[in-house]
């Protein structure tokens, strides 16, 4: 519903109110909500039930599981040929429900120690298989959350496990160390499983850790830091700067941290001190409705995003209040569930953001199991009932408070709040990615908190959304920029250099981006050259929107989006405008864009004024601060 429709109901409402005595409740009449921490235990017990379900329709092991119409990869599959990524990410979830003492148990304690003892039994007909020596393998991945799970639940399953069943749960960890991971972020897994085994190896001689092997990972990992601004480059070329700068950069090393953090001090101090400064301006990601800006890969991760945060609570790392943090992560939750993170007739959570999202949000490596790496988030459960972040009183999200622009120019990054629509930006100046899976995630000029992005895996069809492309209008082809030759993040601005090719023809572009609210100033100087340029078109989109954002759920939305107004001034250089129709809205699906366009020329500087609110003020001030912020900045 718009402002102004909602608005048309309420003086009739109100009218018939007066003289009127207040009502007893009506016996037909449901009660209010439950609180916000209650639904959060409501639907995490609603995830586990749907998951268990789903395990033991699979197998009565309880160390596979497949969802009902789920996506099933090579990746990690049993002997059996059944999927176990499903299970080794719920079990940091169901350990730490387990150690809490929380009620109900609902099957948690008979599912944690069953994954243990059959998944890693060679003799169990869903044994997860070792390993391979040779290789990297996505058993990596999942042995680092399978090792923290045990050493969180040692005292509920390895007592359970026997002798024997130690030394299964050892040789399969012990597997997936064979083969060195020090290129990206993988190298935090085999780390915290060594980690692991060390500690436990203390009690258990089934467990034996590789210390020189961890150690070398850390070296690996320290040098993938981007100076001293606690963000990490996934990889060691080129540049990836993005969300698993939380979901294994940041969070795995509190998970290293509380295995043995106290005894190498040295390398604690150098890795929690960057951690210190990115959880500094984590609070600054997230919008009034308690979403993150989707921006990178493996989003469908969701509450990932909270793990390190509450993690560092817990060791006493986080640096702002635990009222802050509650609202976030109740918030982060709660947003996400009511958009549609979870499918209740199936029992899982969607491998899509939304009920009508694109599928096309995920890569080729997810399957019906990773959206449940976000399941870690829920360490929560293990926060003590005394402890201040159950009861301090919640405090306003940085971006109701006021304005704000962070840049972060080690990571090629800068993250902006507007206070007046609760919207967050983010705008990457750095890292690129040229697959198809991963274009339409990191290519745009910025990425929005409210209108996220679109995407789709088709070659010379890029989406239009926040973008400046080339375009041939006889067949249809698109195409985007490439590597981000030069870039300028500073708190007032965003400046990038970069190509765009299409057929013979390359553009060299140079853009600057400006901002004040909800208002964004986008400036191109375009320099062009090749046979065939005259017949092309440039075109710059707005972000992606539907007509009618509160359907999606009018009791989530509704607040957030009360009326939206998006408008564009041509400021410079542009032919004309459009609305053109799309696919690949990660909430909507099919959707719209304002999309500006003109003839490519050799020469070109082009300018635009944007206004993108989902709470729009009144459509004469939209005009009157568009004239304020041009009187700033002029193209």
């Amino acid at each position: 519903m718009i402002r102004r429709e909602f608005l048309s109901l309420v003086p009739a409402a109100a009218l018939t109110q007066r003289g009127k005595k207040k009502e007893p409740r009506a016996a037909h009449e449901p009660p209010p909500p439950p609180p916000p921490g209650e639904r959060v235990r409501q639907l995490f017990l609603e995830i586990v039930r749907g998951y268990l379900a789903a395990a033991r329709r699979t197998s009565p092991t309880l160390a596979v599981v497949e969802f009902p119409e789920a996506t099933v990869t090579k990746n990690f599959l049993a002997r059996s040929g059944l999927s176990a990524t499903g299970v080794t990410r719920m079990l940091p979830a169901l350990a730490a429900w387990a150690v809490s003492r929380r009620e109900p148990d609902a099957g948690v304690r008979e599912a944690l120690i069953a994954a243990f003892r059959n998944g890693c039994d060679p003799d169990c007909p869903d044994y997860w298989l070792p390993s391979p020596a040779d290789r990297q393998n996505q058993r990596q991945v999942e042995a680092s959350i399978v090792a923290w799970s045990l050493w969180t639940a040692r005292d509920i399953v390895l007592p359970e496990l026997g002798e024997r069943g130690r030394r299964h749960v050892a040789e399969w960890l012990d597997s997936c160390c064979r083969a060195p991971v020090r290129n990206n972020n993988w190298a935090w897994f085999t780390a915290v499983v060594q980690a692991a085994m060390l500690r436990l190896g203390e009690r258990y001689g089934e467990f034996r850790g590789d210390e020189k092997w961890m150690l070398d990972d850390l070296r690996a990992l320290d040098a993938m830091a981007a100076g001293d601004s606690g963000w990490y480059n996934d990889g060691l070329k080129g540049a990836a700067f993005d969300y698993y700068n939380s979901w294994v950069f940041a969070s795995h090393f509190l998970y290293w941290n509380a295995l043995c953090g106290d005894k190498y001090p040295e390398w604690r101090t150098k890795f929690a001190a960057r951690l210190a400064r990115y959880l500094e301006t984590a609070p600054y990601f997230f919008a009034s409705h308690g979403g993150h800006v989707l921006y990178g890969r493996s989003l469908i991760y969701r509450w990932a995003v909270l793990t390190p945060l509450v993690l560092a609570w817990m060791q006493g790392l986080w640096p702002h209040s635990p009222g802050l943090l509650r609202r976030i992560v109740e918030r982060n939750i709660l947003w996400q569930w009511d958009i549609g993170a979870f499918d209740a007739a199936a029992g899982k959570l969607r491998e899509t953001y939304t009920r009508v999202g694109t599928r096309d949000i995920c890569e080729t490596y997810i399957d019906g199991g990773h959206p449940y790496w976000g399941m870690q988030a829920f360490a929560f459960w293990m926060i003590p009932a005394e402890d201040p972040y159950w009861s301090a009183p919640e405090e306003p999200l940085p971006v109701e408070k006021s304005d704000y622009a962070i840049a972060v120019p080690e990571a090629g990054l800068l993250v902006r709040g507007a206070r007046v629509s609760g919207q967050v930006w983010i705008y990457n100046a750095k890292s690129t990615k040229k697959d198809l899976h991963y274009r339409d995630k990191y290519n745009k000029l910025a990425y929005s908190s409210h209108f996220p992005f679109a995407v789709n895996h088709t070659a010379g069809r890029p989406t239009a959304d926040n973008i400046v492309l080339l375009r041939d209008p006889s067949t249809g082809e698109l195409a985007c920029r490439g590597d981000v030759e030069e870039n300028t993040v500073e708190a007032e601005r965003v400046e990038l250099a970069y190509e765009i090719r299409l057929g013979q023809v390359t553009a060299r572009v140079r853009t600057w981006l400006r901002w004040r609210g909800d208002f964004e100033m986008r400036t191109h100087v375009v320099t062009a050259s090749g046979e065939g340029l005259e017949r092309l078109e440039i075109l710059e989109g707005g972000v992606p929107y539907v007509d009618r954002p509160a359907d999606l759920n009018p009791a989530a939305m509704q607040p957030f989006f009360p009326e939206v107004h998006l408008k564009v001034w041509n400021l410079r250089g542009w032919k004309g405008a459009r609305t053109d129709e799309g696919d690949g809205s990660v909430w909507y699906g099919r959707h719209k864009v304002q999309v500006l366009w003109a003839p490519l020329a050799a020469k070109m500087t082009l300018a635009s004024l944007r206004y993108t609110s989902p709470k729009a003020v009144p459509k004469d001030k939209v005009e009157e601060e568009a004239q304020r912020f041009l009187a700033l900045y002029r193209p």
